[in-house]
């Protein structure tokens, strides 16, 4: 079995579905505790990743809503604290239940321009684009009071 449906499996039968009898409504997950609890050293990556996909988020019923400490750069780390909302039985089939979103500050805007930028071809063409035109886009008032290049006021 490969660690990450391993990982998957003992979490959601050792710490999703005996909170969820409980009537716990979140449940926190440390990456270094899963880690320890498996009995694994050097694992960080595989552990992090997969309590952070959208699969084992969907095979447990949750929704992942915060996620805290680690490095500055929200790599995988022991260190890393999973916060999720137990999704009622049956919970999983809501729309766009599974995923993790951004919560507040600036990750609230996350994806805010994702149509416009999947219209233009990606972020990448929508700022060449952008680049190309620069300077390019006059008023048509002043482009009627200005004189032509070459020509004397």
């Amino acid at each position: 079995m490969r660690p990450t449906e391993e990982t998957r499996r003992y979490v959601i039968s050792q710490h999703v579905e005996p909170a969820r009898k409980r009537g716990e409504k979140a449940i926190r997950l440390k990456v270094g505790r899963v880690q320890k609890e498996l009995g694994w050293t050097n694992r960080t990556p595989s552990v992090f990743s997969t309590l952070s996909s959208r699969e084992f988020l969907e095979q447990a019923g949750l929704e992942l809503t915060e996620k805290r400490g680690g490095p500055p750069s929200g790599g995988p780390s022991t260190t890393v604290e999973f916060v999720y909302r137990i999704l009622p039985e049956g919970g999983m089939a809501v729309e766009g239940a599974q995923k993790a979103r951004p919560r507040g500050g600036l990750r609230a805007l996350f994806g805010i321009c994702g149509e416009m930028y999947r219209e233009a071809g990606g972020g990448e063409a929508f700022i060449r684009r952008l680049r190309e035109d620069f300077g390019s886009v006059v008023p048509e008032d002043e482009a009627k009071k200005s004189p032509s290049r070459g020509e004397v006021a």
